[in-house]
């Protein structure tokens, strides 16, 4: 096929086919979600006024970021187009995709690594150019990519087979090349409107005393200008995985009777999320200790139905992840198929003796790694023109609010309070202190190279997107931090006093996020420029 100027074309279907049916998919799902609301109080029209604002909010930035992201976007564009085509993990090449090296060559954008202090033009995008130019990049991308191996071929394959089906769907409607790759990323986006709902909808059974919990922490899924979602990333599918499973744990715990088709199925998500990203096996001792709060073991009635739901989520949760560490034993020789991964880095492994010895487990550097984290937990790790898309005042204020509320969450956990809330706030703690000292044993696990990230100077994974499967539990706990530092107020102001502060939170991260991503709005390699 031709294009308008000469060059061969990478899209089947005229560029406003994908945001027509994307938008079209939310307004669906927008009706029917109001028709389930219909007849109940204004609270549950809000949140869904949320969770389509949260939808929408991703999908508009996925579309806004041209590709690829530094966060190694092609990687993962390059999985999801294995397993799109069937590929079975060990037992094939892992070397890249010719499609993959395609669509790199075409749709590579270079104001990610460009130096903003470049004086010269921003070259126009390849697909701009004539046929010649467009075949010495593909040509120069080839050389580039064919000799290496992808450095997530053996990894967590749930995100990539979830992917790889979302792609042939893609296909069925006929998107290929740039639209069929944004098309990839609008996963995320309907993700984003479930995570809202279900949140609003386990907490009104938790939390049914407090308005302000209930929406509040919607409210904050709905804003927070986490990144990952809106990149093609193994990364993107964690919160809603995590919160979901997190989600379902305790609804278990708190339903007197519950099936155990409930169980099996808050497993099997809690299996989906670790089989995503490995640091939600912080969902494993959350299970645990909902367990414990929903009595398994009591004489009380209903105990023998409960114990079988608790049963089954065990069982599901934990056989899927034992086949994979045992299949990769088997076929790679390394439980977590990670080797090759660290040998092309240059990492090395730890000795046993010397983790207590890490930088990390001294106050220094426990706080360095701590606000490190909060940073990017917040808002992301994406790089524009060399620099990380971040406002030094804006991340003062993450890494102050997330510390107060944090902080003030943890004052209430001795106080007299409704077994909802005890259950919901003690697992939320669970999954937090989890997944943080899953991210210590892995930075001390290694020793890394000067050029790395992580790195000789700051040796440790800082990266928040690896724990966005707590994205749920952490809003949790923040917004109650906020209703109990509300609660010095005088009575008639404390719900009040609660909203301002949160909302003024979340109108630093939203404006602050619309800043940043002025640039990359007027970029001439997004979706809205493509032929």
């Amino acid at each position: 096929m031709r294009g308008r100027s000469g060059s061969m074309s990478f899209a089947r279907r005229p560029r406003r086919g994908l945001p027509s049916l994307a938008f079209g998919s939310l307004r669906a799902a927008l009706a029917l979600a109001a028709r389930c609301a219909r007849g109940r109080e204004p609270e549950a029209l809000v949140a869904l006024a949320l969770a389509a604002f949260a939808g929408l909010r991703v999908l508009g930035f996925a579309l806004a970021f041209p590709f690829f992201t530094n966060v190694d976007e092609f990687r993962h564009v390059d999985m999801a187009l294995k397993y799109a085509r069937g590929y079975v993990p060990g037992r094939e090449t892992d070397a890249y995709e010719a499609e993959t090296r395609r669509l790199v060559a075409i749709l590579g954008s270079p104001e990610y690594h460009r130096d903003a202090r470049s004086r010269s033009p921003l070259p126009p995008p390849v697909w701009r150019a004539g046929p010649e130019v467009l075949a010495q990049r593909i040509a120069r991308m080839e050389a580039e990519l064919a000799p290496i191996h992808n450095l997530e071929a053996n990894q967590s394959p749930f995100y990539y087979t979830i992917a790889g089906a979302w792609l042939r769907l893609g296909r069925a409607f006929g998107f290929d090349g740039g639209p069929l790759l944004y098309w990839l990323r609008g996963l995320a986006a309907p993700a984003a409107f479930a995570l809202v709902l279900a949140a609003h909808r386990v907490l009104r059974r938790a939390t049914p005393r407090s308005r302000f919990v209930r929406l509040g922490v919607p409210a904050l899924l709905a804003c927070v200008p986490q990144d990952c979602v809106y990149y093609a990333t193994s990364d993107a599918l964690s919160p809603l995985l995590g919160g979901i499973a997190f989600l379902l744990c305790v609804d278990l715990a708190l339903r007197a009777a519950p099936g155990a088709w409930r169980g099996a199925a808050a497993g099997a998500v809690g299996a989906a999320a670790i089989l995503t990203k490995l640091p939600n096996a912080m969902l494993v001792p959350v299970a645990a200790f909902c367990a414990v709060a929903g009595r398994v073991g009591g004489r009380a009635p209903g105990a023998d139905g409960r114990r079988c739901a608790w049963l089954a989520l065990f069982a599901t949760l934990c056989l899927p992840v034992a086949w994979w560490l045992a299949r990769n034993a088997l076929l790679l020789g390394d439980p977590m198929g990670d080797a090759r991964k660290i040998e092309t880095l240059g990492w090395g492994l730890r000795p046993l003796g010397e983790w207590l010895a890490h930088p990390l487990l001294g106050p220094e550097g426990l706080a360095a790694f701590l606000a490190g984290l909060a940073r990017t937990f917040w808002r992301g790790e994406i790089a524009w023109n060399q620099a990380t898309l971040a406002l030094p005042a804006a991340d003062r204020i993450y890494v102050a609010a997330s510390a107060v509320c944090l902080a003030l969450a943890a004052t209430g956990l001795r106080g007299a309070r409704p077994r909802g809330e005890r259950v919901a706030e003690g697992a939320a703690w669970v999954a937090v202190l989890s997944a943080l000292a899953i991210l210590a044993w892995l930075s001390v696990r290694f020793s890394y190279g000067a050029a790395t990230n992580p790195s000789l100077e700051r040796p440790w994974f800082a990266n928040g997107r690896l724990v966005s499967g707590v994205l749920v539990p952490f809003a949790l706990l923040f917004v109650r931090g906020i209703e109990r530092g509300a609660a010095a107020l005088p009575e008639c102001w404390r719900e009040r006093g609660a909203w301002t502060a949160l909302g003024a939170i979340l109108a630093v991260a939203c404006a602050s996020e619309a800043l940043l991503s002025a640039p990359v709005f007027g970029s001439p390699y997004n979706f809205f420029r493509l032929p």
